[in-house]
Formats: C-alpha cells, sequence, structure tokens
C-alpha cells in the first residue's frame, strides 16, 4: 500500500499588522474600521491586502509571499492611483530597489510587509 501523499498546507496569513505605534495614527485606525474599502488581490502569488478608510484619504497596503523564494512586486504597478505618493513603513520586513516608474518591494520567502501612503 502506497501512503497517501498530502499536498503542503499553505499557512493562513493574519492581515493584521504587528502591533505597533503607527497603528496608532488616526490615517492608520481608519483604514482598518468597520466602514473601511477592503480589497483582496493575488498577484504573482503574492497575497495583498489593500485597505482605505471610507474617505479614500490614504491607503493600508499588506503584501505576504506564501512562496518559499524571495520575490519582488512593483509597488506603482500595482496601485497606480498612489504612484506619486510617498510610501511609509508599519511592520514587517522587505528590502527596495529602485524600478523603472517607481520602486520594487523585495519580500523574503513566507515574509510579509504593511505599508501605508496618503493621497
Amino acid at each position: 500500500m502506497t501512503p497517501h501523499l498530502s499536498a503542503p498546507v499553505k499557512a493562513v496569513w493574519t492581515q493584521v499588522p504587528e502591533s505597533t505605534r503607527c497603528l496608532d495614527a488616526p490615517h492608520v485606525a481608519a483604514a482598518f474600521a468597520d466602514d473601511a474599502v477592503v480589497r483582496h488581490l493575488d498577484t504573482q502569488g503574492i497575497d495583498i491586502v489593500v485597505r482605505e478608510p471610507a474617505d479614500r484619504s490614504c491607503v493600508v497596503l499588506g503584501l505576504h509571499n506564501p512562496s518559499t523564494h524571495e520575490t519582488r512586486i512593483g509597488l506603482d504597478a500595482l496601485l497606480p492611483e498612489y504612484a506619486d505618493s510617498a510610501w511609509r513603513f508599519i511592520s514587517g520586513s522587505m528590502r527596495t530597489s529602485p524600478a523603472a516608474g517607481g520602486m520594487d518591494v523585495h519580500l523574503e520567502a513566507a515574509g510579509h510587509v504593511w505599508l501605508t501612503a496618503a493621497s
């Protein structure tokens, strides 16, 4: 009898930033309010959560790389409406590199990061 091989279980990403002082900022807190607009994207295998307060005055972006290798994503291509915004780090781990038309975020294997930008 051949043992059954189980498929790898995808770890559940909590989609909540670690507790940091940045979460006390009014615009970040508003992005996690009950009336916030929340979009889930899956681009290039990256789990993405886009949270905006009801007034759309800013964005809080969560990126999670569930793969076993580093990956990168261009923020300007992902959210062109925020292409001219200055992104600020909230929590997680990443590195960045310049890219044609903006900035790339590099996520380590199983890594995540939370960023925010005002419109």
